[in-house]
């Protein structure tokens, strides 16, 4: 991973005293310009040093701003008790750091929040507190969800290797012992979302901070940037690019993160949150990118609804890790997905349906509803994942999105779902409270949340979907189950006639 490459200043170390008697530990970049400057700062569990870091502070540091990396508390040099992943007391951490910080001799009062991923979350959180000093946040890659995000997305324990890689790499025993534990004996070993989960699920209205949400169509944290931004209140803007989740910028994220912090900091440059014009996607299938008002919501899209089963399909549940991966799109880097386990592409498909060839270029614009009904027997349970993928003309198969769903947790809650003009689901709101067994022949309907899209489908082009199930219960005897006909896959064809009109004026083509 890279270092920062061009000449900067050398880091000083510096110690923040928190009120609870710990310390955070920090690397402080100061202004090349000299005197008071804003002060932009990342909190981090990856240990403040790490190369990994590099590559996002080099946009701060060629900008001329005070910098500063801190080890969260219990990882790195800082000290204190570890209260568990992003737990209350880390987060008024992160509020104590930015007043710190502002009253220092080097900051101007102005500070900001930036970072990815799980530092992405804690700008959230952070930012929900209403900070003084905070002028703006840039949570890239990030998700909003503790639970439906980051560790059981659709109820199946997700990005499990996380909790290994974190806390044995800290540098402080008690932290290994007791982060391993929180991570797997709680986090892990916890089914359902209980309160465990809600505290790491930030009050998005309660943010006043604009808010640059930056992701990648490839990321497993998609749906809670876009979601982030459809919730948020605040000034913001939405930019998603073929990108997934790994430690690198492109020229358009240092670009994007550079005009954030100086209109916000310094008042440089127009407003990038401006109304209809703070969407930013580029669209699979091409080098296209469209400036746009919003990220349509489930009512303002027309869908076309396509019922893939015309008669009742075998499809075999297989037992977990059997089935092949599926390779990533090429400018995604495969380790991104088996070093993180996130499960994005690391599934096969034990069957495929495909629509017949574009006739004409077509675009899909917003998420992907699939409702499959399945019967099973001889399995109580099982995992159900589901792929959009692109088939080009000479076979070349493009994996596009994912979605899954454990089938015990199939339990949605219609008034938070989103629906189409029909009134059917489409983006499902699963409860995760309880377990619903699978009974033997007994249909059941699962509605599986895929992640959003914008793809253009070239004239001879098809959409693919492919499913797999694999067993969720204890059981090893062979299973089989059947899909049925009244499965459909709902696909967003593009606002409704009435919001494209709405919204024409943000767009650029």
């Amino acid at each position: 991973m890279p270092s920062i490459t061009f000449p900067a200043p050398s880091p000083e170390h510096v110690d923040v005293p928190m009120s609870d008697g710990a310390t955070l530990s920090a690397l402080r970049y100061p202004a090349s310009g000299g005197g008071p400057a804003p002060a932009v700062v990342v909190m981090t569990p990856y240990r403040k040093e790490s190369l990994m870091h590099g590559e996002l502070l080099q946009v701060p540091i060629r900008e001329g701003y005070e910098v500063l990396i801190a080890d969260v508390r219990g990882i790195g040099g800082s000290s204190g008790p570890y209260h568990g992943i992003l737990a209350p007391r880390e987060v008024d951490d992160g509020v104590e750091l930015l007043a710190w910080t502002a009253r220092q001799p080097f900051c101007d009062g102005r500070t900001a929040l930036i970072g990815g991923s799980y530092s992405g979350l804690n700008q959230l959180l952070i930012a929900a507190r209403r900070p003084e000093s905070l002028r703006c946040i840039a949570p890239w890659i990030a998700p909003i969800d503790f639970y439906r995000d980051m560790w059981k997305r659709g109820g199946i324990p997700s990005h499990t290797a996380w909790g290994a890689r974190a806390f044995l790499a800290s540098q402080r025993a008690e932290t290994r012992r007791r982060g391993l534990q929180n991570f797997y004996g709680e986090i892990v070993g916890e089914d359902f979302d209980t309160e465990l989960f809600h505290r790491g699920t930030p009050d998005l209205s309660a943010i006043e901070a604009p808010a640059l949400f930056l992701g990648g169509w490839y990321d497993y944290f998609l749906r809670g940037t876009v979601r982030g931004f459809q919730r948020a209140t605040c000034p913001k803007r939405l930019v998603v690019g073929p990108w997934s989740h790994d430690p690198f910028l492109s020229d358009e994220q240092r670009g994007e993160l550079a005009a954030w912090l100086n209109h916000w900091l310094r008042g440089e440059g127009p407003d990038p949150s401006a109304e209809g014009a703070n969407v930013r996607l580029s669209c699979v299938g091409t080098d296209e990118w469209e400036t746009r008002g919003d990220f349509p919501e489930a009512g303002d899209i027309a869908w076309l609804r396509w019922r893939p089963v015309e008669a009742d399909h075998p499809v075999p549940i297989v037992p977990a890790l059997s089935a092949t991966p599926m390779p990533p799109p090429s400018n995604v880097d495969p380790m991104v997905d088996l070093v993180t386990e996130s499960g994005m592409r690391m599934w096969g498909e034990s069957t495929v349906f495909e629509l017949p060839a574009a006739e004409a270029p077509a675009r899909l614009l917003g998420p992907v509803g699939l409702r499959a009904v399945v019967r099973a027997g001889g399995c109580e349970d099982f995992d159900a994942h589901a792929r959009l993928s692109i088939v080009r003309p000479d076979g070349q198969v493009v994996p596009v999105t994912e979605g899954r769903l454990r089938a015990s947790h199939r339990a949605v809650d219609a008034g938070r779902s989103a629906h189409d003009e029909a009134g059917d689901i489409v983006v499902p709101w699963h409860t995760h409270t309880h377990a619903d067994p699978v009974k033997p022949g007994v249909p059941v309907t699962l509605h599986v949340e895929i992640y959003p899209v914008h793809l253009r489908l070239a004239e001879g082009d098809r959409l693919r979907v492919g499913l797999t199930l694999v067993r969720a219960d204890e059981s090893a005897a062979p299973a089989q189950a059947v899909l049925l006909p009244d499965t459909t896959v709902s696909l967003p064809t593009g606002p409704t006639e009435a919001a494209g009109a709405a919204r024409s004026a943000g767009r650029d083509g």
